[in-house]
């Protein structure tokens, strides 16, 4: 890919004879007279790197520099100096500047300066980029596992009953502690990442129904426990679907760990399996939960469906931890091409169903 080059300054010689040099090297090169233009283009696209020198009338190139660096975090900047202006280049290397050069300038070392600069800035934008990939994909899973240990361990002081003291106490100080990261975590996982794609995902065909049945069975004692009636109803003969399956697991269990906590005895919880059309006539799986408990309200269920990414940081401080995690749900669904819809009103049934495209 081309690199994009911005090159600001005054003098109309070495401006245009820099522009004329850098295109015949393949750079995607434009072109400011002035600080303010400057400003201008860097509003309307994307640079890669400026070129950006420091005394120009009016609006200068520390001036330039401190909008760049305000605005623009991605763009990179190499100052262009005289030698009496050598103590002001100092000052733009502390401010973020990346490197000067010093007119008159000689073009062949421009470019050889130039193109060592952009491989080295292309190298760290790719291992950043790695990084981030890694550390998604690592918070998420630790959130999504921890959440499933918080569930079993409150299961466990449950079926205790208070039998034996000793043991419900190490219990319950497990879950506290593990509440506690559940919560950490909560803050670190980025919701936005799930849309972006930055979590990976490792998709295969699989029988979709037959993973949900055996995700029934692993949570039915904790029903059976509760007092709480358990009905399923699964279509013969579905095809498979093509997905993540420890990412979709880790969906069905946060829609029955949420049913779960709004249900008391004698509530009922509904799973269903069956195939539907969307209305471009595409098959799809879809699964619907159905409970009589309320886990949130109508109120939170909207700003977990309709918030945008830039409102997210707002409403993940506000929801309570069974609407993030269908949130998060949602995210992971829609990353592989399928979607997430919650029905309910306070007090009365809740519904969440999901789809994903058949293979």
């Amino acid at each position: 890919m081309q690199s994009s080059i911005l090159v600001v300054d005054d003098e109309d010689t070495l401006r245009l004879g820099m522009k004329a040099r850098l295109e015949t090297q393949g750079f995607i090169v434009d072109t400011a007279a002035n600080g303010e233009e400057a400003m201008h283009k860097i509003q309307e696209r994307s640079f890669d790197l400026v070129l950006l020198d420091i005394n120009m009338p009016f609006v200068n190139g520390i001036q330039v520099l401190d909008f760049i660096n305000a605005e623009h975090h991605d763009c990179d900047v190499i100052m262009l100096t005289g030698f009496s202006d050598f103590s002001l280049a100092m000052e733009c290397l502390k401010k973020g500047a990346k490197d000067y050069l010093v007119k008159p300038i000689d073009t062949s070392e421009l470019v050889a300066r130039l193109k060592s600069f952009l491989r080295a800035r292309a190298s760290e934008k790719a291992y950043q980029e790695l990084r981030h990939f890694w550390q998604s994909t690592v918070l998420f899973d630790l959130f999504g596992s921890l959440r499933s240990v918080n569930f079993i361990l409150q299961h466990a002081v449950n079926a205790l009953d208070g039998k034996n003291k000793r043991d419900v106490g190490l219990l319950e100080y497990a879950r506290s502690l593990n509440e506690r990261v559940v919560e950490v975590l909560k803050d670190s996982v980025k919701v936005a990442d799930l849309a972006e794609g930055t979590v990976i995902f490792k998709q295969s065909d699989m029988d979709f129904a037959a993973l949900v049945n055996r995700i029934c069975d692993r949570y039915e004692p904790c029903f059976t426990a509760r007092g709480i009636k358990f009905d399923r109803a699964m279509e013969k003969g579905l095809a498979n679907i093509k997905c993540d399956e420890s990412r979709t697991e880790q969906v069905i269990n946060s829609i029955f760990e949420t049913a779960i906590s709004a249900s008391v005895k004698g509530d009922t919880i509904a799973v269903s399996v069956s195939k539907q059309q969307t209305p471009g006539g595409t098959d799809q799986a879809r699964c619907r939960v159905t409970h009589s408990g309320q886990a949130f309200s109508s109120d939170e269920i909207q700003q977990v469906l309709n918030a945008s990414e830039k409102e997210w940081k707002k409403v993940n401080d506000s929801i309570a931890l069974g609407a993030y995690n269908l949130a998060i749900s949602r995210r992971i669904l829609e990353a592989q091409g399928g979607t997430l819809r919650v029905e309910g009103e306070q007090g009365k049934q809740t519904a969440v169903e999901f789809t994903l495209p058949l293979a």
